[in-house]
């Protein structure tokens, strides 16, 4: 929603509490969550930007925005009003129009690549030259056989389901292949108009039901949680998931830097902005692998590049004037999202009869208990939109603490072991530790750290070296900045870990009820919300016990243990026994 100056934007999967919400028809809750921020009514918006559909039933959008009275005449009135109020854009289009709205260029290239689009938009691809907010296609492609769709299988193949990023988390964790390498790359093919993912699916699995749990319902779990066998699945099935997750990424890089140079030589030789969207970029291995390419001088990466961003597209879509305090050196500011007030929430803490302190210097009092190696969990001011928590709907930790990720990864969050953290850095010191052209404000790049800072934020530094760097820009992010700087003053150190306020399986924490639940669930150690200090032990009776961590080498292979049981089925005798054999040798 645009209204004065101001931008609300949020994903309705957010509130729902259901990861990548596909169940939802319209997000209703988050755009009344908008309404109530700006103090705006629906009959107030002046027009509506929609996803263009297949086939516009002009009936069942009269309804739908007569149910929610922003259309509030007969019927008959109806069709004239839609003329006027309604837009539709297509779906790749509106990916490029939130990538170029939110990067500030006034002119570059863009290049959109994800599963497919929708059914109203069946490119895959789509890729052109934009000045201010008016795109040239220069070509398209269409259908399910995309770059993304290749990932996809490969996520599936490492028995992630629809999960793309763990794949890069694991793939830090195995080697390239050559000989799969040469297999995987028979299977796409580059032309001049992008590239081409030859897919084969030759079975339809049935839902699983044991992935059914309403606590955290995620319906691709269920609908796709059995592997289904492809020609990626015979390709890969005799080689360790880890070695596949690289070898794939690789391929994926390279065939992305091959085109992009082709497109900028023969189309773009005098340009320097490049902007990117779709799914497929929500990969930052891949995008930093592009930017370092150097093909393009400056590379943007926008904070929502998947589905829910389309939205933000359809707003930046249109000319708009945005106030200048959403404007930060590389980029729209994200903190776009719902905020809470000081009276709202002190009625939640009341009807949790808690225990509760307000600090008077609140940034100082978060970094002391960083450094009292505390987890904390922040939440405070404007929700951030898009898919990385950036440190309004946080949780913190010591980056200094080898155990930190550990302690976050098995105990707290209960994710995948060998997914990293991310490192939120000031802004100021950020180029001592990273080099990038164009740092991300939203984590979307995997950045290379200097080796020799490496031993001093142990728990912030993949395995192979990169850091999901959160570039902290002051003015964006007044008060996240504020509580690394006095930690810095403290340790020399200027950044914290920073990851989402979830446990696992749910999307983002949305309200404040969900952040106090969240803590007596002993999620973090303490909250602060807004001015608020509630810690845990000062709430709930708890046996304190000494964590016990396991080592990511026995994690792994027990990974790989539970994957040889799960699709030994398709595996011959042979192929058994080199799993086998391969376990034992790491």
């Amino acid at each position: 929603i645009f209204y004065k100056g101001k931008i609300y934007s949020y994903e309705e999967a957010k509130i729902t509490s259901v990861k990548n919400d596909g169940t939802t028809l319209f997000p209703e809750r988050s755009l009344f969550l908008g309404f109530k921020e700006l103090g705006i009514l629906p009959k107030n918006v002046d027009l509506w930007v929609l996803p263009k559909p297949s086939k516009i039933d002009v009936s069942k959008l009269y309804l739908f925005f007569s149910f929610i009275k922003a259309f509030n005449g007969p019927r008959k009135k109806f069709d004239n009003w839609f003329k006027k109020k309604i837009l539709f854009i297509r779906h790749q289009d509106l990916h490029a129009h939130q990538a170029i709205g939110g990067s500030g260029f006034k002119k570059g290239v863009y290049y959109n690549i994800d599963g497919g689009g929708d059914f109203g938009d069946r490119r895959h691809s789509s890729w052109g030259e934009f000045k201010a907010n008016k795109l040239k296609e220069f070509k398209s492609l269409k259908g399910l056989n995309s770059l993304a769709n290749f990932h996809s299988f490969i996520t599936e193949f490492c028995g992630f389901h629809v999960e793309n990023g763990k794949v890069s988390g694991l793939a830090s964790y195995g080697k390239v292949i050559p000989e799969l390498k040469k297999k995987l790359e028979k299977t796409i093919k580059v032309s001049d108009a992008g590239i081409i993912f030859e897919r084969k699916r030759y079975n339809i699995t049935d839902p699983d039901m044991s992935k059914m749990n309403c606590d955290s319902y995620d319906r691709t779990k269920i609908l796709r949680g059995k592997m289904s066998y492809t020609n990626i699945f015979k390709i890969c099935k005799g080689y360790l998931p880890q070695d596949t997750a690289i070898t794939a990424e690789q391929i994926i890089s390279e065939k992305l830097i091959y085109f992009l140079k082709k497109i900028k030589k023969k189309y773009f030789n005098k340009i320097n902005n490049i902007v990117f969207s779709g799914g497929l970029f929500l990969n930052v291995k891949i995008n930093n692998d592009v930017e370092k390419a150097k093909i393009f001088k400056n590379c943007f990466f926008p904070m929502s590049p998947s589905d829910s961003g389309l939205s933000l597209g359809g707003l930046f879509s249109q000319k708009i004037k945005i106030n200048r305090n959403l404007i930060g050196t590389y980029g729209l500011s994200p903190l776009l999202g719902p905020s809470f007030t000081e009276k709202e929430i002190f009625k939640l803490i009341k009807n949790f009869d808690l225990n509760y302190s307000k600090p008077k210097k609140i940034a100082k009092d978060i970094s002391a208990e960083l450094q009292k190696q505390k987890i904390v969990g922040i939440f405070n001011g404007k929700a951030e939109f898009g898919q990385r928590s950036l440190g309004s709907r946080s949780i913190l930790a010591d980056p200094r603490n080898r155990f930190s990720k550990n302690r976050l990864n098995q105990k707290i969050k209960k994710r995948d072991w060998f997914m990293p953290f991310a490192p939120a850095v000031l802004d100021n010191k950020f180029a001592k530790y990273f080099e990038s052209n164009y740092p991300s404000m939203y984590m979307q790049k995997a950045e290379k750290i200097e080796k020799k800072y490496i031993k001093t934020i142990p728990s912030a530094v993949h395995i192979n070296g990169t850091c999901r760097a959160q570039y902290v820009d002051r003015k964006i992010f007044p008060f996240f900045w504020k509580i690394i700087n006095e930690f810095y003053k403290k340790t020399s150190v200027p950044m914290v870990l920073n990851t989402s306020f979830n446990r696992h399986g749910i999307s983002t924490i949305s309200s404040p009820r969900q952040a106090i639940q969240h803590l007596l669930e002993g999620n973090v150690d303490l909250l602060y919300i807004e001015s608020y200090k509630i810690e845990l032990l000062k709430n709930r009776k708890i046996n304190i016990k000494q964590d016990q961590l396991e080592k990511e080498e026995d994690l792994l292979k027990q990974d790989n243990k539970k994957w040889l049981e799960k699709y030994k089925k398709y595996l011959t005798k042979s192929e058994i026994m080199f799993y086998k054999k391969s376990l034992y040798a790491i």
